[in-house]
């Protein structure tokens, strides 16, 4: 199956997603535990995070240092 880049659907596995974060996969699972991070879809014992929702819970991150 062929899934457009741009696709609002599009989701990758928990090490995927920890790399394209630049976070390991063992923040990402205590995170999943501590009820904080990005959301996450859980289908029996397969973890998937929409590429959309990883995008969007970085955008909500507060922005340190950096140019005024």
């Amino acid at each position: 199956m062929f899934i457009h880049e741009d696709s609002p659907r599009l989701s990758v596995k928990p090490t995927t997603a920890a790399e394209m974060l630049g976070l390991s996969r063992g923040t990402l699972a205590n995170w999943r535990t501590e009820g904080r991070g990005p959301r996450y879809i859980k289908s029996g014992k397969h973890i998937l995070y929409r590429v959309s929702d990883l995008e969007a819970w970085l955008d909500a991150q507060p922005t340190i240092g950096g140019v005024a």
